[in-house]
Formats: structure tokens, C-alpha cells, sequence
């Protein structure tokens, strides 16, 4: 998915030189650290006596990061490519659930925006599409620390289709590089019978610009 985003967005940015300066605006990429809070029902989560004991929600941090092509006076189009990790301890489970659980998710795709490039401050609200998958290992009985094997562990993957919304602005330090702070909101599309990892994230980072 990241591969296939990729290319377009480096087809966009051809398409774009060949049509002149006047669509062309310059380009932009960088890397960007987020915090968020996840949360969605897992019917993977724990269960005992065919009771569900906890189906995690809580605080996800990771890394990642984008590019844009700038078109014409407003239009941004990119890509983006993003990790999140819920670990057990930054969860409503952490009573229940072992050291070394935890809810990754991946995800990547394509992002089209309005921003208003002005002299210093940048804001911009856009749509990002694209998708990805979430892995849960959830360990209730065991140690992280030993070889032996887990008695009471579950392990799931699941892909999923997601839209984000988000909004955020850049502050230009220089014509090349500019800080970023950005807010958006992920809605996963896919079975609900798993969980679905929606929620909010914010994120900064540094965007290098050309």
C-alpha cells in the first residue's frame, strides 16, 4: 500500500513539472512523532468462562512520516506512512493484561489538502485514505523475560480501510524547513466484529521543503 502510494504521488509530482510552474509549486517531506488514544471493541481480547475480561483502550505513541507535491495556490497531494503502539501499561487493562501486551497498528496511504501557504504560518485541512493492518498480543499468565512458553496468549492481524480526517498548520522557520503540528481522527472501515482502531492522534515533526 505504502509502495503503491508512492508511486502515484511521485506520478502527481511528473505530471505536475510537465504542466509548469505555474501548477508546480515545490515539494515538501519529513518525518513526524504522533500521540494519540485508541479504542473499539475486540472480541480477540481475553476471555474467561466465555466472558470478555477487557477489550483495550488507551494511549498510542509512534513515528512516521510523509511528502507533498504543492499545485496551483492551495493544493497539496501525498502520501503518508505511520507505526502506533498501544502498550499494556498505557491501557484500561493494565490490571489484567502482562507486561510485553500490546496493539500495534500500521497504515498508509494517499493525502490530499488546502493549505494556505503564507509568509509564516501555514494552515491546512485535508482527507487521508489508504490502509493498513493492527496486530494485538495479549498476554495474561507469563513473563516477557523467560523463554518459556505462554500458557494463557492471544495473538490477531487484521487489515482494515481507513479515512482520515485532519487539520494542522506549519510554522515556515525557514523557506526549508518547516515545523509541523497536526490533528486528525481515523475511522477504520472494515468487519465489526474486530476492533476497530479509531480515535484521535497529534502529531509534529519537521517537513524539509523545496
Amino acid at each position: 500500500m505504502i509502495k503503491r502510494a508512492l508511486f502515484i504521488t511521485l506520478l502527481f509530482f511528473a505530471l505536475a513539472v510537465q504542466a509548469g510552474t505555474k501548477v508546480y509549486q515545490g515539494f515538501s517531506g519529513g518525518m513526524m512523532l504522533h500521540a494519540g488514544y485508541l479504542f473499539g471493541k475486540d472480541p480477540q481480547a481475553p476471555v474467561v468462562d466465555n466472558e470478555l475480561l477487557c477489550s483495550p483502550s488507551g494511549a498510542t505513541f509512534g513515528i512516521g512520516g510523509g511528502a507533498h507535491v504543492n499545485l496551483g495556490k492551495l493544493m497539496r497531494v501525498g502520501c503518508e506512512g505511520f507505526v502506533s503502539t498501544m502498550n499494556a501499561s498505557t491501557t484500561d487493562c493494565r490490571q489484567i493484561l502482562a507486561p510485553g501486551s500490546y496493539v500495534r497498528t500500521g497504515w498508509g496511504g494517499l493525502n490530499v489538502d488546502a493549505c494556505w501557504r503564507n509568509t509564516k504560518i501555514w494552515p491546512f485541512v485535508g482527507t487521508a485514505l489508504g490502509g493498513g493492518a493492527m496486530r494485538s498480543l495479549y498476554i495474561i499468565e507469563g513473563s516477557q523475560t523467560d523463554w518459556l512458553p505462554e500458557q494463557n496468549a492471544t495473538f490477531h492481524k487484521q487489515s482494515f480501510f481507513y479515512v482520515g480526517p485532519y487539520a494542522g498548520l506549519d510554522w515556515c522557520m525557514s523557506q526549508k524547513v518547516h515545523l509541523t503540528f497536526r490533528l486528525d481522527w481515523m475511522v477504520a472501515i472494515h468487519d465489526d466484529k474486530v476492533l476497530k482502531p479509531t480515535g484521535p492522534r497529534f502529531y509534529f515533526g519537521f517537513m524539509f521543503c523545496h
